[in-house]
């Protein structure tokens, strides 16, 4: 029922923008009384955050979806460089929901607690157990995998915060007005790729900057503003 609920969120959404989901239409959606729904999520915003993080398009199932689609030979520093671009497109092709799950709610709301032997899934579970892999591999730095995956999505996170507010834009400092959205968003991606690689750079083993820098890894290129 939950994945129904939030499969027929999806559907207001995208025909009415986040403004048209309210309780009683997705009730309504889904044969339900506005008061049965509260069973499953207490708040509207309960169902926005679950949709952006959990629904059945959400960014976990990209994440994970990113992570399975490298082939079976891929590492840490592979599975980590394409998480960091799983979030920034999922992101980007989410504006409006993103803005409001990480700076809309004046509580954010919680996720459920997870049994004791459930593990952390969606995500930032993905982002551990890439984190828990490149430590066993010997290709990052020896240290708690929350460390790692926290460092890596802060970053992440940041760079893509400020790019939908439109503090970064593509030009070579901020606030200064672009002169074609095409170079923009291709200059924006190349820095991107220079953050990204910037990043790992600072959770990698000795063996991992070696093993990052070899052909079958990300490009060495810095990008030049």
């Amino acid at each position: 029922m939950r994945a129904a609920i939030l499969d027929a969120a999806g559907r207001l959404v995208a025909a009415e923008g986040v403004e048209g989901l309210t309780i009683r239409a997705v009730a309504q959606a889904v044969g339900y009384s506005a008061g049965a729904l509260y069973e499953y999520f207490d708040s509207k915003e309960a169902i926005l955050t679950s949709l952006y993080f959990d629904g059945s398009d959400g960014l976990g199932v990209q994440c994970e979806r990113a992570v399975a689609e490298l082939p079976a030979s891929a590492d840490a520093i592979q599975a980590f460089h394409a998480l960091g671009h799983a979030y920034r497109s999922y992101a980007l092709s989410h504006p409006e929901l993103y803005r409001l799950v990480f700076g809309g709610f004046k509580t954010p709301p919680q996720q459920p607690d997870l049994g004791c032997d459930e593990e952390p899934n969606g995500g930032f579970g993905t982002l551990l157990r890439v984190a828990t892999q490149g430590i066993g591999e010997g290709l990052l730095i020896d240290v708690p995998p929350p460390i790692l995956a926290f460092a890596a999505w802060t970053t992440v996170h940041g760079f893509v915060s400020l790019e939908i507010s439109g503090h970064i834009n593509g030009e070579g400092y901020p606030g200064v007005p672009i002169s074609s959205e095409v170079q923009a968003r291709a200059s924006r991606d190349h820095l991107f790729e220079g953050v990204m690689r910037l990043v790992l750079c600072g959770i990698l083993s000795e063996e991992g900057r070696t093993r990052m820098s070899g052909p079958d890894h990300i490009p060495a290129e810095m990008p030049h503003l």
